[in-house]
């Protein structure tokens, strides 16, 4: 098994959040109000978390935003049980690697939480859903060094209590060192 590097600086690309609010008829319109407060949660949770995140970056504005945005939802598709070769998609990686930070995290977040006119038909139907996508990435060899999910059916990706402590559980192995 491959050794872990040493990190004692990191980087945090600004978390990427894609939230819906179910709106009547059980239709999800993505809001940029709910997306922004989900990243900020999760932003003020790994800045809490006592690894040494030392600063904030933003893919917003780069001339390449709409690549970066795809790239970064792509890592929902990371299966974590095969990362001995997974690499950041290239887009990606040439950003990250004119940064003066050699690792970075990683952080793509979806889901939905209802809206209070929301009629549900059945009392079943799911209130919430949240997943954390959660990588951190050598920016220069572009290499995924690490990374853990967190996908529960139902959880308020919008509650700062539920939301760090699902962090935390995310970075516990990089914090241990495993």
């Amino acid at each position: 098994m491959e050794e872990k590097p040493a990190i004692d600086s990191l980087l945090l690309v600004e978390p990427y959040s894609r939230i819906d609010a179910l709106i009547p008829r059980g239709m999800a319109e993505y809001s940029d109000s709910l997306s922004s407060l989900s990243n900020n949660i999760i932003s003020t949770a790994i800045f809490d978390s006592g690894l040494p995140v030392k600063a904030i970056t933003t893919v917003v504005g780069h001339p390449y935003q709409e690549q970066l945005d795809a790239e970064y939802e792509s890592l929902k598709d990371i299966n974590p049980y095969k990362l001995e070769n997974l690499y950041l998609p290239s887009t990606m990686h040439s950003y990250l690697a004119t940064l003066p930070y050699r690792y970075v995290i990683l952080v793509y977040s979806e889901g939905f939480v209802w809206s209070r006119n929301v009629v549900f038909l059945d009392e079943d139907q799911l209130r919430y859903e949240s997943h954390i996508y959660l990588a951190v990435a050598d920016t220069r060899s572009g290499k995924i060094i690490y990374f853990n999910r967190s996908v529960p059916e139902e959880s308020n990706p919008l509650n700062a209590k539920l939301v760090t402590k699902r962090v935390g559980w995310l970075l516990k192995e990089l914090k241990d060192g495993k």
